[in-house]
């Protein structure tokens, strides 16, 4: 895994009602690498892909841990980068089975197959036409010789509720908006987010779906919070850098609180287990 060094701890974060207006944030626009937050991008690609009938629903793929980088070589992902739960090379994988891998359990595995699959330009496309001003996706998870030579994925608070928005409605910029179906499953797998630490901080029995992200000194989430068909649904992102993983969850957990989104019961998260 890439090492990005610790910093002077930094916390950014907006807090938006449904429509996206913004009703408390710092540092909306502060940009962080990215981590595992662009699975959402990814995700939204994937999902034009087989709307517009370049990708179908039931296709598998081949389990690999071995991709080609931007500079035509191969590297295979090892360590950290790792998921636990992904089938062997060469098992064929459902399409939908690798998005809730990547989305739940945050697969790199899955997430290098799907950008592989659409391309890093058509997840460029969803990128500028959600107009997120601060977000580049320009390479694979793992590719470190792309890393080498200033290729990166970063984002921001502010994108990234933008992001998580088009994500639960379905809807792109100007483009047709995805079909129901289609935005259900999306909302389903967020629902399962395993690494979640505004969800862990919410009451039991309160409705979110989540995004986050870490490596090494940075540590995000993006979350939903209630219906997100309600006009009291909220969305909040949370980035941070030069925090350990235990203290980064602890300040968005303080952060959860602070902006009053705990009230109505006691934090739970045996819930969600």
């Amino acid at each position: 895994m890439a090492n990005y060094p610790l910093t002077t701890p930094e916390i950014a974060f907006v807090l938006a009602d449904s429509r996206g207006a913004a009703l408390a944030h710092r540092g909306a626009r502060s940009r962080f690498y990215a981590a595992s937050t662009i699975k959402l991008a990814v995700l939204l690609a994937v999902g034009y892909a087989v709307h517009e009938g370049e990708m179908a629903l039931d296709r598998e793929f081949p389990a690999t841990r071995t991709f080609r980088g931007s500079d035509g070589a191969e590297f295979t992902l090892t360590g950290d980068h790792l998921d636990a739960e992904f089938p062997p090379p060469g098992a064929r994988v459902a399409l939908t089975d690798l998005l809730l891998g990547m989305i739940s359990r945050s697969s790199n595995e899955a997430t290098n197959i799907m950008m592989r699959a659409v391309g890093l330009d058509a997840i460029a496309e969803i990128v500028a036409d959600a107009s997120l001003v601060d977000t580049r996706v320009e390479r694979l998870i793992g590719d470190e010789s792309a890393s080498a030579r200033g290729l990166t994925n970063e984002t921001s608070p502010a994108d990234l509720v933008s992001l998580l928005r088009a994500t639960t409605s379905g809807r792109v910029g100007d483009r047709a908006p995805l079909p129901p179906e289609m935005v259900g499953f999306f909302r389903s797998i967020l629902e399962q987010q395993r690494m979640a630490p505004i969800g862990e901080a919410l009451p039991g029995g309160r409705r979110w779906g989540s995004k986050s992200g870490e490596v090494p000194g940075y540590r995000h989430d993006v979350a939903y919070i209630g219906d997100p068909e309600s006009p009291d649904c909220r969305f909040l992102a949370v980035c941070t850098r030069g925090y350990q993983q235990d203290a980064a969850d602890e300040a968005i957990h303080s952060l959860v609180t602070a902006l009053g989104l705990t009230r109505g019961g006691s934090r739970r998260p045996e819930d969600r287990r």
